[in-house]
């Protein structure tokens, strides 16, 4: 059985020339019953809405996460190797890169690289932004407000960046693709883009494996008080 729990975080913190304001309203989703693997995952939807000057409430895009409390996790006794096994494929994919599947902490190299002080992941899967909104640093904001408020007990930020118009949700999905009008470029160069625009927020790539990390412990910058890219998705 699963509920609900509706958060609605009003992060009015967007304030440009234009007079839009923008905030965030997130529905989080967690089981009622735990000691089982999947339990410790928590779908996190964020609706981001826009308020320009006298003309009301308007969605401007929608971020989506994952919380995945690892450390919850082996405190109640769920060991690394059925942590491995009972985690859904994508997120059993930062499961495999990040930690040791012996002992359920982080990788050495990951530690050594990224200070990890907590073991909870906070997975940042999406954030798109309607067409009407761009240019106004909105993605950005949104990125910053949901690790600000879900990131606490988290050691690692990650992402994978993948342009939302090469997933097959979406490609298949003709109003999905006409709303958020997404660049006609390859996907080479949609990759390309997508994963700079992250690597300006502060995220590492992990090698070659298309993952991004940000060190929570290493977090130290304000990134609204940067000029950073504005090639929003």
């Amino acid at each position: 059985m699963q509920t609900d729990k509706r958060a609605a975080v009003r992060t009015k913190e967007i304030e440009s020339k234009t007079n839009v304001v923008a905030s965030v309203e997130f529905v989080v989703r967690a089981a009622l019953h735990d000691a089982a693997e999947d339990d410790f995952v928590h779908s996190i939807a964020g609706r981001i809405i826009a308020e320009p000057e006298n003309r009301g409430e308007k969605d401007a895009g929608q971020i989506s996460a994952s919380l995945v409390q690892f450390g919850e996790a082996l405190d109640h006794g769920i060991g690394a190797e059925r942590l491995g096994d009972g985690i859904s494929g994508d997120i059993s994919e930062y499961w495999e890169h990040l930690f040791d599947v012996e002992t359920g902490y982080p990788k050495e190299e990951i530690q050594n690289e990224f200070e990890v002080v907590d073991l909870d992941l906070l997975i940042i899967d999406h954030v798109a932004i309607y067409p009407e909104f761009r240019g106004l640093r909105i993605a950005e904001f949104a990125i910053r407000r949901t690790i600000d408020i879900f990131g606490s007990g988290c050691g690692l930020v990650a992402c994978k960046p993948w342009p939302l118009q090469f997933t097959p949700s979406v490609a298949d999905d003709q109003e999905a693709l006409k709303r958020l009008a997404l660049p006609n470029v390859s996907k080479g160069e949609a990759i390309r883009k997508l994963r700079s625009y992250w690597s300006r927020l502060g995220f590492w790539p992990l090698g070659n494996t298309g993952i991004y990390l940000l060190s929570v412990s290493q977090r130290g910058c304000d990134l609204s008080s940067q000029d950073r890219g504005r090639g929003l998705q």
